[in-house]
């Protein structure tokens, strides 16, 4: 019988990090074991070492591929001119809760990774998102406090965290309650409140 021809490196990478974030879904993310992903994969736990040399290698690409793919929507809205700058302050955190909607595991995960004591590649891959999308929502701000579009009562360093904030622990909610199917829509509802404007 002809053996099957091999994946990709690239491709064998991408389920493992799919298998992951699968099994994230309904498994508590420091339970999860190289064992039990490579099983989802269908290969043996020696071929998915070949591509990730240890745990915290595989749970860092899973969120350098997650923010990798937001931060290519964060640019895209941020450099879009033809939108007020309080539109895509809104689009940037639709966006981000869009993609949590669709990849609920890596929610768990970062969850799971970010409180821990000390750091992890994982947790530096998040951070340093967290912080760029904080400083694109500071600068969205401070150009629509310019353009006469917003007076806040908080100075815009501090009301962007103040939004991701509200928005993360909209997150939580959906994740605990088990709701985050209306994710988008609590935030649509709930930005025009934060940002201070009109339903």
């Amino acid at each position: 019988m002809p053996r099957a021809a091999a994946l990709p490196a690239a491709e064998r990478r991408a389920r493992a990090i799919e298998a992951l974030l699968d099994l994230a879904c309904s498994c508590a993310p420091e339970q999860i074991s190289t064992a039990a992903i490579a099983e989802r994969m269908g290969v043996s736990h020696a071929a998915l070492f070949r591509h990730f040399p240890s745990r915290e290698a595989l749970w860092a690409e899973s969120v350098r591929w997650a923010t990798s793919r937001l931060e290519t929507d964060l640019q895209r809205i941020a450099s879009d001119h033809s939108l007020a700058p309080l539109s895509r302050v809104e689009q940037l955190l639709q966006a981000n809760a869009d993609f949590v909607c669709r990849h609920p595991g890596l929610l768990r995960m970062l969850l799971s990774e970010l409180p821990r004591p000390g750091s992890s590649p994982a947790s530096e891959e998040a951070k340093a998102f967290g912080a760029r999308l904080r400083n694109s929502l500071t600068a969205l701000l401070e150009q629509a406090v310019t353009q006469g579009e917003l007076a806040p009562s908080l100075p815009p360093a501090e009301l962007a965290p103040l939004l991701l904030a509200s928005c993360e622990g909209m997150m939580l909610q959906g994740l605990v309650h088990d709701t985050l199917s209306a994710l988008p829509q609590r935030i649509a509802a709930a930005l025009p409140l934060l940002l201070g404007r009109r339903p």
